[in-house]
């Protein structure tokens, strides 16, 4: 389907077997570099990665995300307060430390920085990714989001220039700049009420954070530290799952038009976790028969010939 009104046209689609949607879009170099400066930060520090997965889980299972309004970018801005930053690719873009063949200039923008994460400087942070996260949620609950311009490119949180000092850059609830394409804000479409609810959920985590729910492992089994926090803002009670988080993985049953086996899907899903995001995946006791033919129980949990998967992690 074609959207060729969006500020960047793109052609979506969907795949029909497993229901995975998503979009082409053509001549977009600067979204390009905007990847190559996530992998950079990435690589700069190896909490960068369990830091942006755990936001935007925690954004997913507070329904942050994929609401109408927009959803607020979970990993545009850490603490521009903090004594010692964990990346040192900001405040403000390492342009200085940039090759002559790592300049570039895409629609007018300047989009050098290094590509090579060692040339910058390591962090001399050595917090914890889990307390880092509790910073996260205990600085943006005490932010008047309304009223500042969050730059990643300064590397902090700056209150808002009038609208004709802004360049161009339309304000909103909230507005986060882009690093490279300064007249853009990437939150353009969040609502005040989608604001409102991050701020207010922040605020909520920021409090778990400091409680012993997340400082000390639970007596009872029950989910504890960062597997506390996650967990979905409608299952206080961390659904029973024992101290474990379980992903919920829908799949249509198979045999059907379009199912999936759900042994290949499980071992999909299992690669992904293990290999690309560095989860430790443990099998759940389904009560499935010894000798149960492949494909017909997920690896990692599920009831057999059930609709979708769970993983405990």
């Amino acid at each position: 389907r074609a959207v060729p009104g969006a500020r960047r046209p793109v052609v979506k689609f969907s795949h029909k077997q497993s229901g995975l949607a998503g979009d082409v879009c053509l001549d977009n170099r600067l979204a390009l570099f905007n990847t190559r400066f996530l992998r950079l930060c990435a690589d700069t520090d190896p909490r960068v990665r369990p830091l942006g997965y755990a936001l935007r889980l925690w954004a997913g299972g507070q329904r942050l995300a994929g609401e109408g309004g927009g959803t607020p970018p979970q990993n545009g801005l850490g603490d521009p307060k903090r004594g010692l930053p964990i990346l040192g690719v900001a405040d403000p873009l390492p342009v200085s430390v940039s090759g002559p063949q790592e300049r570039a200039q895409v629609g007018g923008w300047d989009c050098s920085f290094p590509r090579d994460a060692a040339a910058l400087e390591p962090s001399g942070n050595q917090q914890s990714a889990a307390s880092l996260l509790a910073e996260f949620f205990s600085y943006f609950a005490t932010l008047d989001l309304g009223g500042l311009l969050l730059s990643p490119l300064e590397g902090r949180a700056l209150p808002r220039p009038p609208p004709e000092a802004l360049g161009g850059l339309r304000p909103g609830p909230l507005t986060l700049q882009d690093p490279f394409e300064l007249s853009h804000n990437v939150a353009a479409n969040v609502t005040a009420r989608t604001v409102s609810r991050f701020v207010r959920c922040c605020r909520d985590a920021a409090r778990l954070c400091r409680g012993p729910e997340f400082l000390q492992k639970s007596r009872r089994g029950r989910p504890w530290g960062v597997m506390r926090l996650l967990q979905p803002g409608n299952r206080a009670d961390g659904g029973n799952c024992h101290g474990k988080f379980l992903i919920q993985v829908p799949l249509r049953p198979p045999g059907g038009s379009g199912g999936v086996p759900q042994g290949e899907a499980s071992a999909a899903v299992g690669f992904v976790l293990r290999e690309l995001l560095g989860c430790g995946c443990e099998p759940e006791d389904t009560g499935t028969a010894p000798g149960t033919p492949p494909g017909d129980e997920c690896h990692l949990g599920g009831g057999t010939g059930g609709s979708r998967g769970e993983f405990g992690t």
